[in-house]
């Protein structure tokens, strides 16, 4: 999650010199942007992707690379991003590579990976507040067209840079930077520009400041967190270790004990009885074909096309009434759905 000064600073150094929309702010402040894929659309296309344990920082710092290759950058773009375990970064993301073949991308990262799950988009946005229309890279209809599109493109970008001939690309001149000519991003951008602080820091920092050493594992598709937290007062160590558990960026349970056996103890025990809840989300689409709430109210039916796109079909009726790509902007359309309706 981005701080308000820290995304003003990170938006300030790409030089975009428009304002940021209002859905990108929210978006930015969500708790659940942490760790997984981010994409960028321009217009009607998907036009890079990437994935990191830092989503908020990475994605505005790559918009900066591309937004200035765009010829006619007053076009209306957007961001979306997907959520996932650190394990499954990879696959996520040559898989979506693959699909879309944004035209950015010229690697992939695991071709053995690239035919593997599609990462699930949980939240979109607007970058500019200045956007005469809104960008429909995320739009079902646009996403279709650009995997068809994709799939036909025998020399898709994520192929070129293999397709350069070993001759050209010994012969071609070395180009060498200067530190303060590299455009930095992710964890590249606080290493290089804090370098010299952190290490100021190392020598300076008293020894009664706390240190954090941070684990991370996935239990059953659930998110587990335990930090050890070691702080010196008066002489004395004192030791702990706060735990928590997530799922689809959500924290179900959180706490804090005096060993690490027992914190993870107590987060696995909680993603167990969280996992237990017949309907744990706002909206669960059961193996059934049922639509269901967390109260157990029963919506209608699911479905998924020959493509595995999802869509809903109200209780008693006969037509769909919201199809999408993912299923995570289905549910979010069915739960916004039953809030008006009631």
């Amino acid at each position: 999650m981005l701080t308000s000064s820290a995304l003003f600073h990170l938006w300030k150094r790409q030089v975009f010199l428009r304002n940021r929309h209002d859905e990108l702010s929210s978006l930015l402040g969500c708790s659940w942007i942490h760790t997984g894929i981010y994409m960028i659309g321009c217009a009607d296309h998907v036009v890079y992707i990437g994935q990191s344990t830092q989503l908020g920082q990475r994605s505005i710092d790559s918009l900066g690379r591309v937004y200035h290759r765009i010829s006619n950058t007053s076009l209306p773009w957007s961001i979306a991003f997907a959520p996932c375990a650190y394990d499954d970064m990879d696959e996520h993301e040559s898989a979506a590579i693959r699909a879309y073949a944004p035209e950015f991308n010229t690697s992939i990262p695991s071709l053995n990976k690239s035919t593997g799950r599609m990462p699930i988009i949980a939240g979109m946005a607007q970058v500019f507040a200045d956007q005469a229309s809104p960008s429909r890279a995320f739009f079902p209809e646009c996403v279709k067209r650009q995997i068809e599109d994709a799939s036909k493109n025998t020399t898709p970008p994520w192929r070129k840079r293999k397709a350069i001939p070993q001759d050209e690309a010994s012969t071609a001149p070395k180009q060498v930077f200067e530190r303060r000519d590299v455009n930095t991003s992710g964890r590249d951008f606080f290493d290089e520009l804090s370098l010299h602080r952190r290490r100021t820091q190392r020598r300076t920092t008293s020894k009664h400041r706390p240190a954090r050493i941070k684990t991370y594992v996935e239990h059953r598709g659930v998110e587990i967190h335990i930090d050890e937290v070691t702080s010196n007062q008066a002489g004395e160590r004192d030791l702990t270790f706060e735990w928590m558990a997530k799922s689809y960026g959500k924290v179900i349970a959180q706490g804090e004990e005096p060993d690490k056996a027992t914190a993870a103890n107590k987060a696995i025990a909680a993603a167990d009885e969280h996992l237990a809840q017949p309907y744990r989300f706002k909206i669960n689409l059961c193996d059934d074909g049922s639509v269901v709430t967390k109260d157990g109210e029963y919506l209608g039916t699911w479905e998924t096309d020959e493509n595995d796109h999802p869509s809903f079909t109200p209780i008693g009726e006969t037509e769909v009434l919201f199809f999408e790509m993912w299923i995570g902007l289905l549910c979010q359309k069915i739960a916004d759905w039953h809030e008006a309706k009631n």
